[in-house]
């Protein structure tokens, strides 16, 4: 188990030994080109915290907050009002709703990173059978004053957000967008989803059950262990207590990693208003993971729709570029 502190380290001490060897960024020529800058551009689902965010190497980042409607009142992701009225909530049974960004607020993010002087954008989003996120980025990007092309991850939580840093970091060392889109192409690929729910009843309220529907009569007693299968919320088990749950999680990453092929392993777990399970869980899964284990608390818009107690674990093999050659 790692804070988030120490994640960041170890990633901050993985780019300078990229820097250093003769394998992988190497081939894309130091120091990084200024010209053809690529900006890289996710939503508030991929769950990268503000401190990431912030960071002097994600100046070509940005991520666009997904409205929350509690009750009747709108709200942008990652406000300190949301943050502390959500659980309150989802707790009481109030009314919990999620939109996608508007095509305005992806047209306002572009115009921006252009008049920053980049000079084409990948924006890369939450599964397309979530959201209508995906759709509304395309809609900006035809009128954008760069070229923009719009990626569906078919993912979501940390994994996408593992996924967005990794192509930060290639675009910062001067990969080429044709380049980057085949790696992200192959990442989104090999990226892994894995969460339980205390039931279902938030899922089915905004809609988010996927293939589950026909199986509700039947999973009304269990805890069940989900994954995102092509970007589908799809039911892998249903044990009947949270222990075993939590149990299955381990197993399937366990499963995971040994059918990764040596690719090495970053892992995270989400959590929301069950901190204590959270970091239990990563101390477990910390003998699995190449990186620290960090715990990241579910942002607004997914808690919105697996509900208090959710525990998930995302898995990305380390990125194509940075594996030794």
């Amino acid at each position: 188990m790692a804070d988030l502190a120490e994640w960041q380290s170890a990633m901050l001490t993985h780019i300078r030994q990229l820097r250093s060897t003769q394998s992988g960024w190497v081939r894309f020529g130091l120091p990084p080109s200024r010209k053809g800058r690529t900006a890289i551009v996710t939503d508030s689902s991929a769950s990268i915290p503000a401190e990431l965010l912030a960071h002097p190497l994600a100046k070509g980042l940005r991520q666009v907050p997904m409205p929350v409607m509690v009750g009747e009142q709108i709200h942008a992701e990652g406000t300190a009002e949301l943050m502390r009225e959500l659980p309150l909530a989802l707790a009481a049974g109030t009314a919990v709703k999620t939109s996608r960004p508007s095509p305005g607020s992806f047209s306002a993010v572009y115009q921006e990173l252009a008049e920053s002087g980049f000079e084409q954008i990948i924006s890369i989003h939450i599964s397309g059978q979530l959201s209508g996120t995906v759709e509304a980025a395309r809609l900006a990007g035809r009128d954008a004053l760069i070229p923009v092309t719009v990626v569906d991850s078919h993912l979501s939580g940390f994994a996408l957000g593992t996924l967005v840093l990794d192509a930060v970091i290639s675009a910062g060392f001067g990969m080429t967008p044709e380049q980057l889109l085949a790696d992200v192409d192959e990442a989104t690929q090999e990226a892994g989803v894995f969460f339980t729910v205390p039931n279902l009843d938030q899922l089915r309220r905004g809609g988010r059950i996927g293939t589950l529907a026909g199986l509700l009569g039947t999973l009304l007693h269990v805890k069940p262990v989900l994954t995102l299968d092509n970007g589908i919320v799809s039911l892998v088990d249903r044990p009947r207590t949270s222990a075993r749950a939590t149990e299955r999680l381990v197993e399937l990453t366990q499963e995971f990693v040994s059918g990764s092929e040596g690719r090495g392993e970053r892992i995270a777990v989400h959590g929301f208003g069950n901190e204590p399970a959270a970091h239990e869980l990563a101390g477990r899964l910390q003998s699995l993971s190449s990186m620290p284990v960090p715990v990241i608390r579910l942002p607004a818009v997914l808690a919105a729709h697996l509900g208090l107690g959710a525990l998930g674990v995302t898995l990305n093999p380390v990125a194509p570029a940075q594996r030794p050659h």
